[in-house]
């Protein structure tokens, strides 16, 4: 023994242990702990061992084996001199830290304190024995798990060790490495040293912390230096090359892109226009953007000479429900003539957010709106009729764009890149950036029509671990029908039950939710579902099981709670550990009925909300917008961009879809890096969730085949439509506005023909150019487009019985816009309906 008696080792452990050094080291050794008894008990589980555990000796001898230099380092600052740790000491510290887990419900003690398990192999130890239960007798309850397999990863995140001052200071040089682009050489000389100032401050405003709290990740620098690199660089060409940020969920990618920039938009804020465009695939997401955005920029809007202006332009500006950004305020904007207004406090006011209809340096949109930016007014007014145009266009979440959608959007990058050009606008830098894209260099290649594409991501030597994430895998029995009472006489055998996939979901959740790890700030559970019908299902049926039956109380630990719902709870001593079933033995307890960690916090309803369709319900059916939920169902809607600081659960319902869809699900849990996310999958009795429960790699550690994102930008069909839309952007750009309404407003068919046909070789030239096109397929398209304006302007066949209906319809230019159009139509078809 290295000390006299243990109460001297416990005095100097108490002592030292308080902060500092010391304090980490032992977290350190903690830490090791958990994850040696996680990885034993997942071993056993995956063996179909679900009462495993392990034994404290195992521990300590590891220790001693394995992490001796970690111990001597502990036991040296705890006596302050170099020193080598006994086998005892090393002994006492491992049984300390194994208590101070118990303690803080990491481990729990099984049967005896020689044996602990893992709080995750306890959960899944439930999972494994879960019946479909109504009533207090289980014994004829028919199961709902055939197996149940557990993942244990590190969470890895890129280490931040870069001041953000040292950040400042290695971007001020960035100009000393490039040739400048005439037009931005002006805004380096004057503007550089004060932009970069007020960026900082930014930072410190947007963090709340001085910046000599705030550190930068490797990969976040270069991000920064690279793309302010080429926004300023005279050699950058936008055909030649882009950029994707790639890293995982919550690793800062966001702060990647938006550093730039911001100090772009700092420096050039003497010249009117859009400096950069922030595409988003869903209304959520841009707004979710936009709250970001205000954070950065509120206070330093105070202070410089042209406050930087927001735009959102989507579908739902009107009904923006945004934060006060006011530090120590939390009250929420409301939107007012002059802008936003908090509600708990007027004087805090946010009117630098603008929608369509005003001119914004930094634009955040989704791609439909952006379609329309590229024809419609707005857009020649506010956008590329100013003084500067975007520098910077970013695809966040750009996993989204698959399959048919992808090939819009690749279209749609192809059109803006013209438009910009042909503005008057230097190159665009086009940006992707998301945390589950395969072979991710070929994708951006092929949505951005670049030669090549620069990948921004960490290096493995620039990864830290932080923490653990759990998956488990459930898979459910077959759907059955179940004779509830066999031991009674054949004619009085007449009730039955339906044990079904959904009903190992539903006893799935309630369980996930009770006896999950919580604390009073990670608390809550969100489940996706890909199926409309089924989250109906799921949510009505998890409801009523939940709130009016409350059926998990049936497996409330009573002895140790000193409660009465466990109708089949013996109350045999339990209170510090389970029952051991040799000496004080538990049946209910065996057999998976008694839940031994749910809290006295455990033991009320879920409050459980569902989301579709844009929309969230409570358990009524009520439309709500309260944040008072522990548990959300929902759709691939909030598959994205969700990010609730206070879930640390996820669930999903079948196999997924595709695999970067799962793995964003399982992403919105645990978003601060202390966390340790839980997500539970429960397959089902398809091929499809067969395959992936014997195959659990694919989906917690796909390669890049898996994360491959199909996208064809050359499809024809697709491209043809486009065509026809930059038939409009070529109008737009080259005629006053006053043609513009003519055309897109006023939907004049016989001048849109006109101006065809009067610049059809120059429009030709752009097309070709534009979506890499021989001219001669050029041509037919426009020919195409011409043929069918002419066939709307034809006379109507009188003997057709249908021609006095499209008679009625048909309108010509006279001035006629297309709410007037749409107006007219209603009213003929309720004379129709009169008919």
């Amino acid at each position: 023994m290295d000390f006299a008696s243990i109460g001297e080792l416990q005095k100097i452990w108490t002592h030292c242990c308080t902060g500092g050094a010391v304090r980490n080291k032992k977290e350190a050794v903690k830490y090791q702990i958990v994850k040696y008894v996680e990885d034993r008990n997942a071993d056993d589980i995956n063996r179909g061992d679900y009462d495993c555990f392990v034994g404290v000796k195992d521990v300590i001898n590891h220790f001693i084996h394995n992490h001796g230099s970690l111990m001597t380092s502990l036991f040296t600052d705890m006596k302050g001199s170099p020193a080598t740790p006994s086998p005892e000491t090393i002994t006492w510290i491992v049984v300390t830290c194994i208590q101070e887990l118990v303690d803080d419900h990491y481990l729990i003690y099984i049967y005896d304190r020689q044996r602990v398990r893992s709080r995750i192999a306890e959960l899944v130890r439930y999972l494994s024995y879960l019946k479909q239960r109504f009533d207090g007798d289980y014994t004829s309850s028919p199961g709902l798990a055939h197996m149940v397999k557990l993942e244990v990863k590190s969470r890895l995140r890129p280490r931040r060790d870069i001041p953000l001052m040292r950040a400042v200071r290695t971007i001020s040089t960035v100009k000393n490495v490039v040739q400048i682009d005439e037009s931005i050489q002006p805004f380096l000389s004057q503007n550089l040293r004060d932009s970069l100032n007020w960026f900082r401050t930014m930072v410190e405003s947007r963090f709340a912390r001085k910046h000599t709290e705030i550190e930068l990740s490797s990969f976040q620098l270069r991000g920064f230096q690279t793309l302010f690199q080429a926004a300023i660089s005279r050699e950058f060409s936008s055909e030649s090359l882009s950029y994707i940020i790639q890293s995982s969920t919550a690793s800062g990618k966001t702060e990647a892109f938006l550093f730039p920039i911001l100090l772009y938009t700092l420096m050039t804020q003497e010249r009117r226009g859009t400096k950069a465009i922030l595409v988003y695939p869903r209304i959520d997401l841009c707004n979710d953007q936009l709250q970001r955005l205000i954070e950065y920029v509120y206070a330093v809007n105070t202070k410089i000479k042209r406050p930087i202006q927001i735009g959102i332009h989507h579908g739902k500006v009107d009904d923006l429900s945004l934060k006060c950004p006011h530090r120590g305020c939390n009250g929420s904007l409301q939107a007012s003539p002059n802008g936003f207004i908090c509600c708990d406090d007027a004087t805090h006011t946010v009117d630098f957010v603008v929608n369509k209809y005003r001119m914004a340096d930094i634009i955040i949109t989704t791609p439909d709106s952006l379609h329309r930016r590229l024809m419609d007014r707005e857009g020649k007014n506010n956008i590329w009729n100013k003084q500067i145009l975007p520098k910077y266009i970013v695809f966040d979440e750009a996993h989204i764009y698959t399959g048919q959608s992808g090939m819009h959007v690749a279209n749609l990058v192809r059109r803006l890149r013209h438009k910009i050009r042909h503005s008057g606008g230097s190159e665009p830098i086009f940006i992707a950036s998301s945390a589950t894209i395969g072979k991710s260099k070929e994708f951006c290649c092929k949505l951005f029509s670049t030669d090549d594409a620069n990948i921004i991501c960490p290096e493995e030597t620039e990864l830290e671990e932080i923490g653990r994430e759990y998956i488990v895998f459930v898979k459910a029995t077959h759907p059955r029908k179940i004779l509830l009472n066999p031991d009674a006489a054949q004619e009085e055998q007449t009730s039955y039950t339906i044990a079904t996939n959904l009903s190992a979901m539903i006893q799935t959740a309630f369980c996930f939710f009770h006896t999950m790890m919580k604390t009073s700030e990670k608390n809550r559970v969100i489940g996706f579902v890909d199926s409309i019908d089924i989250i109906k299902r799921l949510g009505e049926k998890l409801c009523d099981a939940e709130q009016k039956r409350r059926l998990y109380q049936l497996r409330t630990p009573d002895a140790r709670l000193e409660t009465s719902r466990n109708p089949q709870c013996p109350h045999l001593e339990c209170r510090s550990l389970p029952p051991n079933p040799y000496i004080n033995r538990c049946q209910t307890y065996v057999d998976g009925e008694c839940w031994w960690v749910m809290q006295e916090t455990d033991d009320r309803p879920m409050n459980i909300q569902i989301h579709k369709s844009g929309t969230t319900q409570d358990c009524a059916g009520r439309p709500s917008d309260s944040d008072e939920w522990d548990m959300m169902i929902t759709t691939s809607s909030l598959e994205v961009g969700f990010d609730h600081p206070s879930i640390i659960g996820t669930f999903q319902y079948m196999a997924p879809m595709n695999i970067p869809g799962f793995i964003q699900r399982i992403g919105r849990g645990g978003r601060s890096p202390a966390d340790m996310p839980i997500a539970v999958v429960v397959l089902g009795s398809r091929p499809i969730d067969c395959f992936y429960f014997h195959h659990t790699s694919i989906l917690t550690n796909p390669n890049d085949s898996k994360l491959e994102i199909p996208l064809d930008p050359e499809n024809r069909y697709i491209k043809a439509m486009h065509i026809t839309s930059f038939t409009y952007d070529y109008i737009s750009t080259r005629y006053a506005i006053d043609v513009l309404d003519q055309v897109y407003y006023q939907v004049d068919i016989e001048e849109t023909l006109n101006l065809i046909e009067q610049s059809e070789e120059n429009l030709l030239a752009d097309i070709c150019k534009t979506f890499n096109l021989p001219y001669e397929v050029a041509k037919d398209e426009i020919q195409q487009i011409k043929q069918y304006f002419v066939s709307c302007s034809k006379p109507l066949l009188a003997e057709d019985p249908t021609s006095k209906y499209c008679n009625m319809v048909r309108f010509r230019k006279n001035k006629t816009n297309v709410d007037e159009i749409v107006k007219s139509l209603h009213r003929i078809v309720y004379d129709l309906d009169g008919d």
